[in-house]
């Protein structure tokens, strides 16, 4: 059965060769983008399970390069972060397995940043490949040496000569990774808008002498429109030169489609499906003259690579001990069902974990402003295992307290409502908040008390903990957070432990959990 579907996915690969006449170059640019970290299968948002995982993309990526002689590789970057196994090795089993597959560049994203420069100059130090990215440059506070050396390996392009003809690559990451990563995640680093780059960078790969021009780019496009960290729509309407996009970081999957008629290409995420890009180069004309895209299902059909199992082998067995590991039970099940908006026994377990957290570093704090990721089980009754808590808590966010006013602290809770029927919802611990979602802007806090019922002190501030990416502005849903946080009597302090490895050592320390419902934050009557 297995070899069956080999020969059919090797059939088709045989099916998309181009014929060409002999003054055109058929040349394939193979992507992968949003890999974050699978190397192994892994289940897809919709439920789908046994797909994805760079090990497959490796054989169909060898299967094109034998039946097709002009093939490029390229990333479009979040590779590294997403896995016990990737986090385990900072992302150096990723970088390992670029370079097993011999890219041709790697142009990072937004997760890329997520570990702070120390580990992300490391992975830069072993790549092989070049790392292409344009619009990261040396910021005014100039870093350290970790961020001079990071600067030292990016090439905002690359040309690469394809059977005479030359492709000029350029790399572009989104400008948005200030408004998920506090600056001491990025200190040096600036993140420069996408048109402004390439009208820079343009000429002179150009001037390079290249004669095809494909822009791979950790942004994706929008059906409403570009935003602060998607530029997909400025950028083909500002450069109809452009021969092809090659996008990333929203996760979704564009076999082929027309941005201001430049052809757009997307590989969603996780693996699940792999990039193919067909160009055809006409040297007389010199210009492209045929273009198509597609994205190829990596599901069960499709063999694992032995050279990425074997390379990879050691890293996966030590991620799936660790995971393995037994740190407590939970008398029942910790539901998520109340999402977007309700309180559930997940963010309970979240908010006394971080409190027990900063207890620990001789912190004490008022309130807990935290939500929780969609899409997720919840922890099941019984043992609970490392890897359960991976699950309930995918991101590596760090913890900080500000001391805010009560109203500044009633901005932000504002602020909040505007998610309140997404994922995005923050709910609170610490204090009882009833709010009414449906009131207007700046009149949606009802009331905003001490967990005994008594009023706040308003002119007494409040130790406040948040996690970093909130703090952030969370990709600018929280602008007024952001403000607050980086204004100096706010006394931002940042600590070092990550909420995951909060929560796992809280149910360590407790040995068995039970679902609570602190009930911390009230809609008001008449509203959902």
């Amino acid at each position: 059965m297995l070899r069956q579907a080999i020969v059919k996915v090797t059939l088709l690969i045989v099916l998309w060769h181009v014929t060409v006449s002999a003054r055109e170059v058929p040349i394939v640019i193979l992507h992968t983008c949003d890999l974050h970290g699978n190397i192994l299968p892994t289940e897809s948002y919709e439920g789908q399970t046994n797909v994805g995982g760079i090990a497959r993309c490796a054989t169909v990526i060898r299967q094109i390069r034998e039946h097709e002689k002009n093939v490029l590789l390229v990333d479009a970057g979040d590779a590294m972060q997403g896995t016990p196994v990737s986090f385990l090795t900072g992302g150096q089993v990723m970088v390992k397995c670029l370079n097993q597959l011999h890219y041709d560049s790697w142009t990072w994203g937004n997760h890329e940043f997520d570990w702070g420069l120390e580990k992300l100059a490391a992975s830069a130090e072993r790549a092989e490949m070049p790392i292409v990215v344009a619009n990261v440059r040396q910021a005014r506070d100039g870093g350290n040496a970790f961020s001079q050396q990071i600067l030292s390996r990016l090439k905002p392009y690359i040309v690469k000569e394809v059977d005479g003809v030359k492709v000029g690559i350029i790399g572009l990451d989104t400008p948005g990774v200030p408004s998920w990563s506090r600056p001491r995640l990025i200190p040096g680093l600036e993140f420069v808008d996408s048109v402004e780059t390439l009208r820079r960078v343009v000429p002179e790969v150009r001037g390079a002498g290249a004669q095809v021009l494909v822009l791979v780019c950790h942004q994706g496009y929008r059906e409403a429109g570009d935003d602060h960290a998607n530029q997909i729509n400025a950028i083909a309407r500002d450069f109809p030169e452009l021969d092809v996009i090659i996008g990333a970081h929203t996760h979704r999957n564009f076999p082929e489609f027309k941005v201001s008629n430049i052809l757009y290409c997307q590989a969603d995420y996780y693996g699940i499906y792999l990039g193919r890009v067909d160009l055809v180069f006409d040297t007389e004309k010199s210009q492209v003259v045929r273009r198509r895209s597609n994205t190829l299902v990596m599901d069960e059909h499709i063999a694992f690579d032995p050279e990425i199992l074997r390379l990879t082998g050691g890293e996966i067995d030590r991620a799936e001990k660790v995971s393995r590991a037994a740190i407590g039970e939970a008398t029942d099940d910790l539901w998520v069902r109340a999402l977007p908006h309700k309180e559930t026994p997940i963010h309970d377990l979240i908010f006394d974990a971080i409190d027990d957290a900063l207890r620990e570093r001789g912190v004490k704090v008022d309130a807990i402003v935290h939500g929780i990721v969609e899409n997720r089980i919840g922890l099941r009754k019984g043992t609970i295992t490392v890897g359960d808590v991976w699950k309930v808590v995918p991101y590596e966010n760090t913890i900080g307290v500000v001391q805010l006013t009560p109203a500044d602290l009633r901005e932000v809770l504002d602020e909040d409502c505007d998610m309140f029927n997404n994922s995005a919802f923050r709910g609170i611990w610490g204090l009882k908040w009833t709010f009414d979602p449906a009131a207007k802007k700046g009149e949606r806090i009802v009331g905003l008390l001490r967990a005994d019922g008594s009023a706040l002190d308003q002119t007494q501030r409040l130790a406040v903990a948040f996690n970093s990416y909130d703090l952030a502005s969370g990709g600018q849903r929280w602008k007024r957070l952001r403000e607050l946080a980086d204004q100096p009597t706010s006394r931002l302090a940042e600590y070092d432990f990550q909420t995951r490895e909060a929560v796992i050592n809280y149910i360590r320390k407790q040995g068995k959990i039970s679902p609570t419902i602190g009930g911390w934050w009230t809609v008001v009557p008449g509203h959902k």
